[in-house]
């Protein structure tokens, strides 16, 4: 029974998401949420719901991290849909039962109960008793009140004079029926741990273990690649995929398994698939022909959680040594910090961690803590671990090449002096605001677009212009908005200004950029107007990428289509971006491997770089491959044509000619234009 509480306990979230609304209203928007999602009326995320007593409702898309953070949606084909647990709550509804349904996910939530039943309290003498008996180290009272906060709207506790609380009758219920971890518990947990035996390793894993062991060269070569499952339940819903992919499985057919499993996107998948062949777990046996590898095939098998947590370590870093790191309880911020000395940022360390953490290898003793479990260190110890120093040349390799790379100096004027007119409404020594338009128009210009500071009573601050693929002018105006606080609020922008201004320049597309945006009112007022919000520095990240990736106007323009601009420009840069990565990778591995191989096919480069960070995919290679031996271009020249493409074979010729010639037109093209 022990075990089985402290699975339940390791499961459950310490933060509770913010539901927005307030509190008075918390039951009404709650029940009329799942009471619509019941009756099918989600189906557009920017849509706002009918709540009935709720003064001002806000969008699906703002609802739903609460949502799916106490677990009662899905996504289903892009309309919200009830879970299992959500289906549950609609044919019971009841305050009781939401509360029943928040003990079950979050930590420190009946136990507030247990704590506030021996006494009358207030938030926070309540905040200090949970604080010691639980060793919890929060800075102030607001977890505490936050669940102080539930309990009180769903009938729990009650408050008395003198500001303290009491435990309700149906708070009393709850003691008597819910499941609550003592202080007690908590220090027996580990005594728990210890009977617990760990299982041995099945060959084909074990072989794989053992020649890590063996050979030293493959701890250089563990990656730090992008990790990503479908949550919860990370691990479980991993091998779900790999059970579906132990026979050969073409792409379509194991894309639209995990999309209607997993409820995801195409997007979503395609992001999963390089993480998936870069662990070890999937293999590509042909072109968009998967199949799951010999190792995930045991793993399937055993079903054993520690199985997979031995192949991941064997091909990411830093997942076996960061069970060691936290043999003692060290916070998050210190995984985090020692990552880096292994190669991997904050994100990638997360997701090792909560890999981890499910597992049960690791604990959270306390809210942003982790710690090694009994179990965890045992498992540790029987997996060949490195030193962080193996990879600290690499890693210092990289920061120089970040410290040594020159800067445009008028480039950074440019953006600089945006930055600081965002900040200062008299810039320039300017008129209020003139100084902040004009560097927004010059950011603009430096894109390549036609921009223009117009200003003045009754005019939009700025005119965007361009050109998209049908030949169509398009028009955008911006409204530039300066404040010394750096945060722009609903009181700072008219609506009927902005649709007057929108009207007077027949503009496609409205914008306000400010250094940043205060309350949720201008953000549901932009949201339900399809303005685009955007930071100053959102506006120099954007012009820097346009740069560095040559993105067109067209593509760039994108962060002007509210809602969602932004986002799906991210998506754009970070796919831009790694084609990048894959030209260089591609060109580098030509010249590496060529005088050897004499000519490359796609599919010997598959084999050569699918155990790299990047690991592309054999449909990456063949793009790659098309694009450099364009006529433009001309850097690979096919030697013996195949039937199959991916069994064409190239060579690489006058690389260095190619990078003079394009360089020569492009100062040329520069050149003409700034005539």
């Amino acid at each position: 029974m022990n075990t089985e509480i402290k699975n339940m306990w390791r499961k459950k979230s310490w933060s509770i998401p913010d539901l927005l609304g307030s509190k008075s209203e918390y039951t009404k928007i709650v029940i009329g949420l799942i009471q619509q999602i019941a009756s099918g009326n989600a189906n557009g995320m920017d849509d706002f719901p009918k709540l009935e007593g709720v003064f001002e409702p806000r969008t699906w898309r703002e609802y739903v991290p609460f949502l799916k953070g106490i677990g009662i949606v899905g996504n289903h084909n892009g309309s919200l849909c009830l879970s299992e647990t959500g289906e549950w709550l609609h044919r019971n509804l009841s305050f009781y039962n939401i509360a029943s349904v928040m003990q079950e996910r979050f930590r420190i939530f009946g136990e507030i109960l247990y704590v506030l039943d021996s006494e009358p309290s207030t938030v926070q003498e309540v905040d200090e008793k949970i604080c010691d008996l639980y060793k919890l180290k929060w800075k102030n009272c607001s977890n505490t009140r936050k669940r102080m906060d539930w309990l009180e709207v769903l009938g729990l506790i009650d408050i008395i004079g003198n500001r303290k609380w009491v435990v309700t009758e149906s708070g009393k219920r709850a003691l008597k029926e819910w499941i609550l971890v003592t202080p007690e518990m908590l220090d027996s947990f580990e005594d728990a741990e210890v009977s617990y035996k760990i299982s041995e390793a099945p060959t084909e894993i074990s072989n794989m273990i053992q020649e890590l062991y063996d050979n030293n060269l493959l701890q250089k070569e563990r990656c730090t690649y992008n990790l990503w499952s479908p949550s919860p339940n990370k691990i479980k819903n991993l091998r779900k995929i790999l059970e579906y992919s132990c026979e050969k499985v073409t792409r379509i057919e194991l894309f639209k398994y995990i999309g209607d499993e997993f409820n995801l996107k195409v997007s979503s998948i395609e992001s999963m698939m390089p993480f998936l062949k870069a662990s070890g777990l999937l293999e590509e046996v042909g072109r968009n022909i998967y199949i799951t590898s010999s190792v995930a095939k045991e793993w399937c098998e055993t079903g054993v959680d520690i199985d997979f947590i031995r192949i991941l370590h064997c091909h990411y870093r830093f997942v076996g040594e960061m069970i060691l790191f936290a043999e003692n309880d060290v916070t998050r911020n210190e995984i985090y910090q020692e990552a880096k000395e292994y190669g991997l940022n904050n994100e990638k360390a997360r997701w090792i961690a909560g890999f981890l953490v499910e597992a049960g290898l690791l604990e959270e003793p306390q809210y942003l803590h982790l710690k090694a479990t009994t179990f965890g260190m045992e498992f540790a110890n029987t997996l060949p671990l490195t030193d962080k120093n193996v990879y600290m040349e690499e890693i210092n390799s990289k920061e120089n090449i970040v410290a040594e790379t020159k800067k445009n100096p008028s480039e950074n004027d440019l953006f600089e002096r945006l930055s600081a007119a965002a900040l200062d409404p008299l810039a320039e020594g300017k008129a209020s605001g003139v100084a902040f338009e004009e560097e927004i128009a010059k950011v603009f210009r430096y894109m390549g677009f036609e921009a223009k500071r117009v200003g003045g009573p009754g005019n939009t601050d700025v005119v965007v212009r361009w050109i998209d693929d049908e030949g169509k002018k398009v028009t955008a105006i911006v409204d530039a908005k300066s404040k010394s606080s750096g945060q722009v609020s609903h009181n700072d922008v008219s609506d009927v200004a902005i649709d007057a201004h929108k009207e007077k320049n027949n503009a496609d597309y409205v914008a306000i950029v400010g250094a940043g945006f205060s309350g949720d009112t201008i953000k549901n007022f932009a949201s339900r107007k399809k303005v685009a919000l955007i930071t100053d520095q959102e506006l120099i990240d954007i012009a820097k990428k346009a740069e560095e990736l040559g993105l067109n106007l067209q593509e760039i323009a994108i962060i002007f289509q509210s809602p969602d601009g932004k986002s799906r420009l991210q998506e754009l840069i970070s796919t831009k971006q790694r084609e990048q990565n894959l030209i260089e990778l591609i060109v580098a591995t030509f010249r590496k491997e060529q005088e050897m191989l004499e000519s490359i096919s796609a599919r010997d480069m598959f084999l050569l770089l699918r155990m790299t960070d990047n690991s592309p995919s054999l449909e990456e290679i063949l793009n790659v491959f098309s694009l450099l031996s364009t006529d433009e271009i001309d850097v690979l020249e096919m030697n013996k044509q195949a039937s199959a493409k991916e069994n064409t074979t190239y060579t690489m010729k006058n690389a260095k000619a190619t990078v003079n010639r394009l360089k020569m037109i492009a100062n040329a093209i520069e050149k003409g234009i700034e005539k």
